[in-house]
C-alpha cells in the first residue's frame, strides 16, 4: 500500500504554505484543549458549584468524544471532501468553544466539550490528509515533523497558557481563546486550501462505524473514569466491558463488510500494525508522564499552575524545534534507526525520572525534560510518516484518523493507568506509614499541603514520601512501554533486513521514504538504449483529491 496523487495537479507555493498554515492552526488548538481546561477546574467548581463527577467530565468529555469519533471524521472526509469536511470541523470546533464560554452550567458545560470533541475529530485526521493532498511525497517528513511539533506545543503549553488566562481574565478564557484560532484556519482554508472532491464510489461502512464508535467512546470513557475511581467501580468495569465488547465485534465485522472501514489488507501490512502499536505505546507514556510531572510540580514542589507550566518548556521547545528535522534524519540514516533512537532517547528520560525527589535541582530536571522531548519528536513524526506512506490515495482520511485515534486511545490508556497505579501505590505506602486511613485519598493524589493542614508536618512529609513512591512506580511503567515498543520496532527493523521474508500479498511495498542515501552515484544509463525502453520519471505524488 502506498500513497499516491499521480492524477492530481501539483499545489503551488502559496496552497502549500496557507495549508500548512490552516493544518497547525487547527491542530495547535484541539491539542491545546486536551490540557488547558484542567488548569481552570478549580474556579470551574467555585463559579458552577459543580460536584466532582461533573469536574471529572469537564475534562473527559472532550477526550472521549475526540477519541470516539475520529476514525469516522477521517472516513467522512474520504467521502465527501477534505476540505469542505475540514471546515466543518473548524466550525463545529469554535461553536463548541463558544458554548463552553458562555456556559452557567455544569450541564452546558459538558454539552460544549462533547461538540469541541466532535469538531476536533474532524480537524485531527483531515489537517494530515490535506497535507498528504498538497505536499509531495519527498516532502512529507519534513511537514509531517512540523505537524506533530505543533501538536506537541499545545499539549504541553496548554497548563501555562489555561493557568494565565484563569489568573487574568477567569476561566471563561480557556474557551474563548480557541474561537479565533478556528475562525482564522477556517479563512485561510477557504481561502487558500484546494478543494478536494469526495468519492461517490466509497461508501460509509454504518455497522462498522457505529460499532467502532461505540466501542472507543465506551473504552475511553472506562479509561477515563479509572483515573478518579477504582478499577472495580461498577460503571468503570461496565464500561471497559462495553468497549471490548464492541471493538471485539468491530474486527470481526470488518473482515465480512462489503466496503470496511478499516481494509483487511492494512492488518497485513507490518509497517502499519508497527506504526500503529508504537503510536499507542509512546503515547501511553507521553500523556501519563507530562500528568504526572505536572503533578509533581505542584503537589510536591509548590509551584502555581504557571509556574509549572514555565518549568515545563524544554520538553514544550525541543518537541516543537526537533521534530520539523526528524525527516531529515530519518533521510539520512533511515527511517528505523530514527525510531530506535527517538524511543531509545525517551526510554533514558522516563528512566531517569525515577530518581526525582523532592530535593532535586532543576538544572537536571529541565535536563530529563529535554532528552524526553527530542525522544519524543523523533519518534511521533517518523512512525506517523511511516503510517501515512503506506496508505492509498482515497483512504489517507481513515489513514490520519487511525493515527490519531491510536494517539489518543494509547494516551487515555497511559493516563488511566499510570495516575490509578501510581495513586494506589502512593495511597497504600502513606496509610502503611501512618496508619491515618481517612487521609489516604488525600495522600493517593499528591494533595499535601491539605494533608499537612489536616494533621501537620509528619504527616505531610509521609505523604511527599508516599507520592513520590507511586511517581516512581508509574514511571517505571511507562519505561517498560516504551522498551516494548522498541523491541517491536527492533523486530520491524529485523524483518526489513530480509525482505524475502518481509512478501506481503497485498501490493507490492514501495521503496523506503527514508531510504539512507546512497554513497556512491548510480551508474548512467547506458546510451545504447532505445528511446522506448527507457525508463519514465515518476510523477506519483501523496495524498490526492478525494
Amino acid at each position: 500500500m502506498t500513497v499516491s496523487n499521480a492524477s492530481a495537479p501539483a499545489a503551488g507555493r502559496r496552497e502549500r504554505a496557507l495549508t500548512l498554515a490552516a493544518a497547525c492552526l487547527a491542530l495547535f488548538a484541539i491539542f491545546l484543549d486536551n490540557t488547558i481546561v484542567n488548569v481552570a477546574i478549580p474556579a470551574i467548581q467555585h463559579d458552577l458549584g459543580s460536584a466532582p463527577d461533573q469536574l471529572s467530565w469537564t475534562v473527559n468529555a472532550y477526550v472521549v468524544a475526540f477519541a470516539g469519533l475520529v476514525l469516522l471524521g477521517g472516513k467522512l472526509g474520504d467521502r465527501l471532501g477534505r476540505r469542505k469536511m475540514f471546515v466543518a470541523g473548524l466550525l463545529l470546533f469554535a461553536a463548541g468553544s463558544a458554548a463552553g464560554g458562555l456556559a452557567a452550567s455544569s450541564a452546558m458545560l459538558i454539552g460544549s466539550r462533547v461538540v469541541q470533541g466532535a469538531g476536533a475529530a474532524l480537524l485531527a485526521p483531515l489537517s494530515l490528509s490535506l497535507l498528504a493532498q498538497v505536499y509531495r511525497r519527498r516532502e512529507l517528513p519534513l511537514v509531517i515533523g512540523i505537524w506533530t511539533g505543533v501538536s506537541g506545543l499545545g499539549l504541553a503549553i496548554g497548563p501555562l497558557a489555561g493557568g494565565l488566562l484563569v489568573e487574568h481574565s477567569g476561566w471563561h478564557a480557556v474557551f474563548w481563546v480557541n474561537v479565533p484560532i478556528a475562525l482564522l484556519a477556517a479563512a485561510i482554508t477557504l481561502a487558500g486550501v484546494p478543494r478536494s472532491a469526495g468519492s461517490s464510489d466509497d461508501r460509509i461502512d454504518v455497522p462498522g462505524a457505529m460499532l467502532v464508535t461505540a466501542g472507543l467512546i465506551s473504552a475511553v470513557a472506562g479509561f477515563s473514569r479509572a483515573v478518579s475511581h477504582p478499577w472495580t467501580d461498577p460503571w468503570t468495569v461496565a464500561l471497559l466491558t462495553a468497549g471490548a465488547a464492541l471493538l471485539a465485534a468491530f474486527t470481526v465485522q470488518q473482515t465480512r463488510a462489503a466496503n470496511p472501514l478499516i481494509p483487511v489488507g492494512w492488518l497485513k501490512d507490518r509497517h502499519v500494525v508497527v506504526s500503529v502499536s508504537t503510536l499507542i505505546l509512546a503515547s501511553f507514556a507521553l500523556f501519563g508522564t507530562i500528568f504526572l510531572v505536572s503533578l509533581y510540580l505542584q503537589d510536591i514542589r509548590g509551584y502555581s499552575p504557571v509556574q509549572a507550566g514555565v518549568r515545563m518548556l524544554p520538553l514544550t521547545l525541543t518537541t516543537l524545534f526537533v521534530a520539523p528535522v526528524a525527516g531529515k534524519f530519518a533521510a539520512r540514516w533511515g527511517s528505523n534507526g530514527v525510531l530506535l533512537a527517538g524511543l531509545a532517547l525517551t526510554g533514558a528520560a522516563t528512566v531517569s525520572m525515577t530518581q526525582l525527589d523532592v530535593h532535586s535541582g532543576y538544572d537536571w530536571f529541565a535536563v530529563r525534560l529535554a532528552v524526553l522531548g527530542i525522544g519524543l519528536a523523533l519518534a511521533l513524526p517518523t512512525v506517523v510518516t511511516m503510517l501515512i506512506t503506506r496508505i492509498p490515495a482515497e483512504r489517507v482520511g481513515v489513514g490520519s484518523g487511525l493515527a490519531t485515534m491510536s494517539r489518543q486511545f494509547g494516551g487515555a490508556l497511559g493516563l488511566a493507568l499510570l495516575a490509578s497505579i501510581g495513586s494506589r501505590v502512593a495511597g497504600d505506602s502513606f496509610e502503611h506509614s501512618t496508619g491515618l486511613t481517612a487521609l489516604r485519598g488525600l495522600a493517593a493524589g499528591g494533595q499535601v499541603g491539605d494533608v499537612r493542614h489536616l494533621a501537620g508536618a509528619a504527616a505531610a512529609a509521609a505523604a511527599t514520601q508516599s507520592f513520590l513512591d507511586g511517581f516512581t512506580v508509574a514511571m517505571w511503567l511507562a519505561t517498560a512501554t516504551v522498551a516494548i515498543a522498541l523491541l517491536v520496532v527492533a523486530a520491524l527493523a529485523r524483518t526489513a533486513a530480509h525482505p524475502a521474508a518481509n512478501a506481503e500479498a497485498i501490493s507490492p511495498a514501495p521503496p523506503p521514504l527514508h531510504a539512507p542515501r546512497p554513497k556512491h552515484r548510480p551508474m548512467p544509463p547506458n546510451p545504447r538504449r532505445t528511446p522506448a525502453s527507457a525508463p519514465q520519471a515518476s510523477t506519483e505524488r501523496p495524498g490526492g483529491q478525494s
